[in-house]
């Protein structure tokens, strides 16, 4: 599982503009390919508004050009440039992130930003529509991340590529995997009017074969096999106060690919911890194969495009 291709969204904002750097280095680290895109939608089809020096397509390439030159002359990598006239819902951005093997986008463009919920971040859009991790960066582009938490299953095929998922951002020795136990089954076991012992022993023997199985899975991954933990009780919350108390600066953690009302309505883990963290979170489309047959979509669609 390697990084070849790297999209960065970049608009007029500083923070997209951190963003692209974070792709930047990641792309110069793994010696992947690395694209500047810029969805950006012009209002009226006049032709001033499309073309001519003062047109904001032509000065946004023209900034993105400018961004590409600084780049390569920084770290020796110059990216590809591209505008897409459509907005976040173009064919330009989408056939970028088809090929892409991580798309980096601001804080503004995750959960929580100023898009309207029912038509969700263009982070969830993206991973929905395109089946493509996205790398949500908050922080500066110069700082490393010195602790990863991965929030994970018991799912081995899952577990793994989150694991290796969070390699690409975070040295080997400092990712950290967490399980949640589902506290449905402790109430269910109180509900069973069972004595005390009997539970707690039960959620201890859980535990421990929650510990056994995260750490085959480091080691499946060539990770430390001691980098595992094991919490109970709401998953949100508890996750949330691993990440403080053992001061990651990055989340990883799967996500599935619901549209922006099954979000609504029933958002799922990632989202509501997206929203909620101001550490860079990364998240891959689950299940695996899910993301194979929305490429495979998606190919159909420009297939079938004029």
């Amino acid at each position: 599982m390697q990084l070849r291709h790297i999209v960065a969204v970049v608009d007029s904002s500083a923070a997209s503009v951190q963003a692209a750097w974070r792709a930047a280095r990641l792309a110069w680290a793994h010696g992947a390919a690395l694209s500047l895109v810029a969805p950006m939608a012009v209002p009226g089809r006049h032709p001033s508004a499309r073309h001519g020096p003062s047109a904001p397509p032509v000065r946004m390439r023209a900034a993105l050009a400018d961004m590409a030159d600084t780049m390569a002359a920084a770290i020796g990598i110059r990216p590809a440039v591209a505008v897409d006239l459509e907005g976040e819902d173009g064919a330009v951005l989408r056939r970028h992130a088809q090929v892409a093997d991580l798309v980096v986008v601001p804080a503004a463009l995750a959960p929580g930003g100023p898009a309207p919920w029912w038509r969700g971040s263009l982070a969830g859009r993206l991973l929905h529509e395109a089946g493509v991790a996205v790398l949500i960066a908050r922080r500066p582009p110069g700082t490393a991340h010195r602790c990863a938490l991965v929030a994970t299953g018991l799912d081995a095929e899952a577990a793994g590529l989150l694991l290796r998922a969070a390699g690409w951002l975070c040295q080997p020795r400092a990712v950290l995997a967490c399980h949640v136990l589902d506290p449905a089954i402790q109430r269910h076991l109180h509900a069973a009017d069972l004595p005390l012992p009997a539970v707690q022993s039960w959620l201890e023997t859980a535990t421990r074969r929650a510990e056994l199985a995260l750490g085959e899975q480091l080691v499946r991954a060539g990770l430390p096999a001691g980098q595992a933990m094991v919490l109970r009780g709401p998953a949100p919350a508890r996750l949330l106060q691993a990440l403080q108390s053992r001061g990651a600066s990055l989340l990883v953690v799967g996500k599935p690919r619901r549209g922006p009302w099954a979000e609504r309505w029933r958002p799922s883990l990632a989202q509501r911890l997206a929203a909620a963290t101001r550490c860079d979170v990364l998240w891959l489309p689950t299940p695996p194969t899910s993301a194979q047959a929305a490429r495979q979509r998606l190919g159909w669609l420009d297939a079938a495009a004029p």
